[in-house]
Parts: structure tokens; sequence; C-alpha cells
């Protein structure tokens, strides 16, 4: 087997050797220009979403949860009084678990039906469950406001009818923290016991 000798660089290429090392460089840094333009930007902050709200209790008292429940975690639900299943399954875990835990909650229950859910109407549906169930209704444009703060779906499912329809909505039930950002979500139909774990795991605090 015959080596051949390596060649030197002839002069052009040794001249050339800095200028293509500073072309790769650029286009190094270029590539990594592109990559960081069109990677999204990181957000500020988490979404958050939940909060104090203004609405209609059943004693047909304008309530201010920042005040009403001020420094108090709360456990709330979106349903409507006609609601045939999910919001009654998910009132009864929720009552239920509030009095296995030693976290001071509010256990709200806020109307996606203000048409139909009149404060009288909201205050028989609520003492079927507990006298420390606070339900609210309100305004359209209030429980819309309210929805979209909270991330919460809800619509007629019959248009067609007048007044006996169904409704779709979101049916978790929310956690908050003291200032009343949600923290943790549940399906409806979690079960007492399991929801009373996760509240006190996750908030615990001794009521005085």
């Amino acid at each position: 087997m015959v080596i051949q000798p390596t060649r030197a660089a002839g002069p052009v290429v040794k001249a050339l050797r800095p200028l293509l090392g500073l072309i790769s460089l650029l286009l190094v840094v270029a590539g990594f220009g592109l990559w960081a333009f069109q990677a999204p930007p990181p957000p500020d902050k988490p979404l958050q979403i939940g909060g104090d709200f203004t609405l209609i209790s059943g004693a047909g008292e304008v309530v201010d949860t920042a005040v009403a429940f001020a420094g108090r975690p709360m456990l709330v639900t979106f349903g409507y009084t006609t609601c045939p299943d999910m919001c009654p399954t998910s009132l009864l875990d929720m009552v239920m678990a509030a009095e296995q835990t030693a976290v001071d909650e509010a256990v709200v229950f806020i109307s996606i039906d203000p048409a139909r859910d009149t404060p009288a109407v909201l205050a028989a549906f609520t003492a079927l469950f507990s006298d420390e169930l606070t339900g609210f209704t309100g305004s359209s444009a209030a429980v819309e406001a309210v929805k979209s703060e909270w991330a919460v779906y809800a619509a007629r499912h019959d248009e067609a009818a007048f007044t006996d329809y169904l409704m779709d909505h979101t049916t978790l039930i929310f956690l908050t923290d003291a200032d009343h950002r949600v923290v943790e979500s549940f399906r409806s139909g979690v079960g007492a016991d399991a929801l009373a774990q996760a509240i006190s795991a996750r908030l615990f605090s001794p009521m005085g």
C-alpha cells in the first residue's frame, strides 16, 4: 500500500482560513438568533384564575367575597339549581369534605343560570345541603364576569326552550388560597373523603 504524503496547504487556503472561521462563527450566531426569535418568550408569571367577586347571596344581600371571606380559603363550584346530577354530587362532596377538615374554608356555589336562579330559589336550594353553603347569583353581566375570571364555561343546552332547559357547564370544584386564587381543582364525583384529604394536605390551617 502506498501512502500519499499530506500536501501542505497552499497560500490561498492559508489566507482564507481566518475568513472561513469567521463565516462559520457568524452562521452559528445567526442560527442561534433565529432560534431565539422563533422560541416563545417565557411567561412573566403563571396563569392565575379565580379571585374575589361581588354577587348577590341567597339572602338577597350584595356580598363582596374580599370582605365576607377575608383570609379564608374557598371551595367553589359553578352550576344551577335545576341541574339533575353533577351539581348535587359536587355540593354534597364539598359540604361533607368541609365538615371533615380543620381548614376554615368558605363553601360556595355560584349559579350560571341567573335567569331562573333568583336569590329565593337559590336559598331554598342551598338549604337542602348545608347552612354553611353560600349560594350566589346576580345579573347576567355580573355572572359572566365571574365566569371569565374563573375560566368557567356555561351555555344553554336547548336554546329553543323557554324555561325548561339544561345547561352545559364546567363541573370542576375549585380550591383557593386565602387570597382566593385557585390552587387546585377537582373533578365532580371526586368523593368527600378524597376531597377532604386533598384540602387538608394543601391548605392545612387549624381554626382558631
